[in-house]
């Protein structure tokens, strides 16, 4: 299960929290330091992702948390972006040998029928995707540090952003 740290910066209602993360590392992820000595810093460290999170600890805001995400949606997501409508091809395929008995005859049949059930089997991935994904949530783990004893928002040492009025120079690091 991938796990990340960030900061808290807006409590929404229902248990949620909007949580800010910030990359742990200096360059891009798997590139060589070739490659990562020649990036901005500001691309990839000094970035953030902001994200909902399931706040079941009761973190605050300014709490520097631990976000925990199941990895075990990302096979969900695969089979139902790719396992249904695959299943629809071959449906179609199956069902346009049978009304074209065997491509010999009435290929309109059968190509309508293969489209038909490729619309159907796509249409049915994506509303199962929708479903799958709405339940894989980030979930605040814990709360590393509470904001009140000197956090990185309190201690005056904010994310670094790209912005178009500041370089890679602008953080000071």
């Amino acid at each position: 299960m991938p796990t990340n740290e960030g900061f808290v910066a807006i409590l929404k209602r229902n248990g949620m929290a909007q949580v800010v993360i910030q990359p742990v590392s200096a360059g891009i992820p798997g590139a060589s330091n070739r490659v990562n000595r020649h990036v901005c810093h500001c691309a990839t460290d000094g970035s953030t992702l902001t994200i909902d999170a399931l706040n079941g600890v009761g973190a605050e805001v300014g709490d520097h948390v631990s976000v925990r995400r199941d990895s075990s949606g990302l096979t969900k997501n695969a089979a139902a972006l790719l396992g249904i409508p695959l299943l629809g091809i071959i449906a179609g395929i199956l069902l346009a040998v049978l009304c074209t008995d065997g491509f010999s005859s009435g290929m309109v049949g059968g190509m309508i029928a293969l489209t038909a059930c490729v619309i159907v089997g796509t249409t049915i991935g994506l509303l199962t995707f929708r479903r799958v994904s709405a339940v894989n949530l980030a979930v605040i783990e814990k709360v590393i540090e509470k904001s009140s004893k000197g956090g990185r928002f309190s201690s005056g040492n904010p994310f670094c952003s790209v912005d178009a009025n500041r370089g890679c120079s602008s953080c000071g690091r």
